[in-house]
């Protein structure tokens, strides 16, 4: 399914999928804090949807308590491992699960 990836186009177009879903939270008004490559939205319920990048792997992961996935770069997006959902399908899924505000967000 994935790609192959150097270290340098996995950081580019990785740090690229965390920057639209950080500037969507911003927009959403939901807060967002950034460590590194590690993203966390805090959602009003309390609940986080966490976004970290695994460089070793060349994979971004998406954990909150709806579930966690694994997603690699398909050659136009980052697809689960899994199912084959990607990134954004699976973030929008995650985001009406814990009920929150909707992330607009482009094809990730």
């Amino acid at each position: 399914m994935s790609d192959t990836l150097d270290d340098t186009r996995y950081l580019q177009i990785a740090k690229q999928a965390m920057a639209a879903i950080e500037a969507a939270a911003d927009a959403a008004d939901l807060d967002s804090k950034r460590d590194g490559s590690v993203l966390r939205l805090e959602l009003d319920s309390g609940d986080q949807v966490i976004i970290n990048l695994q460089q070793p792997t060349h994979q971004v992961w998406l954990a909150s308590r709806a579930g966690a996935h694994h997603f690699v770069w398909s050659g136009s997006h980052w697809c689960d491992t899994r199912t084959g959902e990607t990134l954004g399908a699976a973030l929008h899924r995650v985001m009406q699960t814990l009920d929150a505000p909707p992330l607009d967000l482009p094809t990730l």
